[in-house]
């Protein structure tokens, strides 16, 4: 199978399928939220930089310099990212977290053309107004207002901006990047960033329990290996708006998990926007979308 498709039909729809499990996991700490946060992204760079160091060794001497500044900036934004999300679950309902932080799309693909030089086909376009459209009917009953639901709600709004640099920033690194040394090392500054904003904050890195750690553990191997990282592997062979808007799959998912892992049992909206969702991922992930390959922009070349 060509690594395009690979990408599109098998490799979105595990990634997918793990990064739905997030919400939930976090659900289930009693750690701080930046702890959380942090130790998730250490683990997972720790795992992943340990196989680069042995099989990917060449990949790291040969870096540029203008990658490593790209690796700089996607790491900030991925740390940033995870610590808002994950706050943000604890600030207001997972349905609204979720809904707002998948927002995302659209300033994927407006960043996708402003920086990469994508043009996202019309399809795609389309793609996103259905499925954000499943999402707000998902969220519209659960979306609260005022409290620490408001603080909430802009958590998960930045988490959505910042999610998007981000995507943006990996379709251009991954095309001259494996992904063991291009996410570990994202990962691994994204970590060390929260864990300094933990510690100043005024929280113990050692403030976890038993459980926190079982917890992460599952964050760590499903929702950031075989999901985020999956996510990074796809960018090399499909465009950032289109891996961008796969992940609005999530709410359905996450819905799912929720009702069968939490007991929340999902309104009638949840299934109605759960189909539109689902139409809208069909709409921009058939084969007819193509956009152009992404060119290696460590170089001053143009391109993605």
């Amino acid at each position: 199978m060509p690594a395009e498709k690979l990408a599109r039909w098998v490799a979105i729809p595990v990634a997918l399928a793990a990064i739905s499990t997030s919400g939930v996991l976090i659900r289930l700490t009693e750690a701080p939220p930046l702890l959380t946060a942090a130790y998730r992204m250490l683990g997972a760079s720790a795992i992943l930089l340990a196989f680069a160091l042995i099989w990917r060794r060449d990949e790291i001497r040969s870096l540029e310099r203008s990658q490593v500044a790209l690796l700089g900036v996607g790491g900030v934004l991925v740390g940033l990212h995870f610590a808002l999300w994950t706050s943000a679950l604890f600030n207001t309902t997972v349905a609204s977290a979720v809904l707002l932080t998948d927002t995302h799309p659209v300033f994927v693909a407006l960043a996708a053309w402003a920086f990469l030089g994508e043009r996202t086909p019309l399809t795609v376009w389309i793609g996103i107004a259905v499925a954000l459209l499943g999402s707000v009917v998902i969220g519209v009953g659960d979306f609260q207002v005022g409290g620490s639901a408001l603080l909430g709600d802009a958590m998960a709004l930045g988490a959505a901006v910042t999610f998007a640099g981000y995507l943006v920033i990996g379709r251009r690194v991954r095309q001259g990047l494996g992904v063991a040394v291009y996410a570990g090392t994202v990962y691994g500054i994204g970590g060390v960033l929260v864990a300094i904003l933990a510690v100043v904050a005024g929280q113990s890195l050692l403030a976890f329990s038993q459980r926190d750690a079982l917890v992460w553990l599952a964050l760590i191997l499903i929702p950031t290996m075989a999901g985020h990282t999956v996510f990074n592997w796809a960018l090399k062979h499909l465009p950032a708006s289109v891996v961008g808007v796969s992940i609005l799959g999530e709410p359905v998912l996450t819905t799912t998990w929720a009702w069968l892992l939490l007991n929340e049992v999902p309104p009638a909206t949840a299934f109605i926007g759960g189909a539109a969702i689902l139409g809208g991922l069909y709409v921009a992930l058939r084969p007819a979308v193509e956009a152009p390959r992404v060119a290696n922009r460590s170089t001053p070349a143009r391109g993605g």
